[in-house]
């Protein structure tokens, strides 16, 4: 077991006797998913919500909501891949509550940016910026659909060879 797998074992507490009992199990693990979720959610809505409304203190807020969101979400996602869990398996298109979930990420941003940018004297370079942050997150958004799509592509030939070799 790694140092990974054994300090979550740790924080969650999955040593003790509770989880023997598996009804009990079963319900903490729902009731943990809605409160991840919850988190996930609320962190999102705080995050874009915070800048438009609270100004330059709210975008410093939104910024430490944001990051812990990311990287609480990036360590639930590590531990399961730990546990050869892949969370994106079945996940075959955007589902709305997803592209909702990246807008309202994407308007965090864009209030952090307003605030904290203070863009007041725009002149040429600030323009020329813009038009290459535009380009580079245009590329960086092809580029990640292109690479999901070949890992959804790849997936599919992979349970096609395994129902192959089942039948």
């Amino acid at each position: 077991m790694t140092a990974f797998l054994k300090a979550a074992r740790v924080v969650a507490d999955l040593d003790d006797d509770f989880y023997h009992d598996e009804r009990q199990r079963d319900v903490w693990n729902e009731a943990s998913a809605v409160g991840f979720q919850l988190f996930q959610w609320c962190a999102l809505v705080v995050g874009a919500v915070l800048p438009w409304v609270a100004g330059r203190g709210g975008a410093y807020v939104a910024i430490g909501v944001l990051a812990t969101w990311f990287i609480l979400s990036m360590v639930t996602i590590a531990y399961a891949r730990a546990r050869d869990v892949d969370v994106y398996a079945t996940v075959k298109a955007l589902r709305p509550r997803m592209i909702f979930a990246f807008v309202l990420y994407l308007a965090g941003i864009a209030g952090i940016y307003v605030e904290l940018a203070n863009p007041v004297d725009y002149d040429g370079a600030t323009w020329a910026g813009v038009a290459v942050g535009a380009f580079v997150g245009a590329g960086a958004v092809a580029t990640a659909f292109v690479w999901v799509r070949r890992r959804d592509r790849r997936r599919e030939a992979e349970q096609a060879a395994r129902d192959e070799t089942e039948m």
